[in-house]
């Protein structure tokens, strides 16, 4: 049988914050945590030899001024993606390049994902605030994919969230359910619903 692992990375800029993880295999929501350094990313990289890894961060700088060009696209259908070159931002999307290049080395293909604007596209105002809210969403967004779970998380966190979105955002691009926003410096991939599902 055919295996399709996709891993989602909800990064954090520095080591000292929790990187938001998810696996899913095939068609399961296989594994869910979070990570602190770049050992332990690489770790689950190595773990699981992911097909696709689905990153939330700017994975490049602007080539001038504080927006990349598929930022100033974004921006102009309301989402309001960080600047790369704001400070904090900036060790982000360092640790982002750093990911970049260990993936390539592995020849692992990776994408540039949004979670506030993937759960935009798939219908979704705004980003859940509340652990029900945020479990809600994922049991709807696990029917409109098709996905099972080994097992729902107690505490749905922030980061985790975000990683499950990335990580179903990587699943809906694997199989054809994606649009993307690319410019000459970027390319930020967003889920769209399946033909034959709607939400509810």
């Amino acid at each position: 049988m055919f295996t399709t692992i996709v891993l989602g990375l909800d990064l954090a800029g520095s080591e000292k914050n929790t990187t938001g993880y998810c696996v899913i295999l095939n068609d399961v929501i296989e594994d869910f945590g979070a990570v602190f350094s770049n050992q332990e990313i690489m770790s689950l990289v190595n773990k699981w030899r992911p097909k696709l890894v689905a990153i939330d961060a700017p994975l490049n700088f602007p080539k001038k001024g504080n927006l990349r060009d598929c930022d100033l696209l974004m921006k102009q259908i309301n989402l309001n993606p960080l600047p790369p070159m704001l400070p904090g931002m900036r060790m982000l999307v360092n640790r982002a390049m750093w990911l970049v290049k260990e993936l390539k080395n592995r020849d692992i293909d990776y994408i540039e994902v949004f979670p506030a604007g993937a759960l935009r596209f798939l219908g979704y105002e705004k980003k859940p605030k509340s652990i029900a809210e945020r479990l809600r969403i994922v049991k709807e967004l696990m029917r409109i994919f098709a996905l099972n779970i080994k097992r729902y998380p107690a505490r749905l966190l922030p980061d985790i969230f975000d990683a499950i979105i990335c990580a179903i955002t990587g699943y809906a691009y694997i199989n054809g359910d994606y649009i993307e926003i690319k410019g000459e410096e970027c390319r930020v991939i967003f889920p769209t619903l399946p033909m034959d599902q709607t939400k509810s």
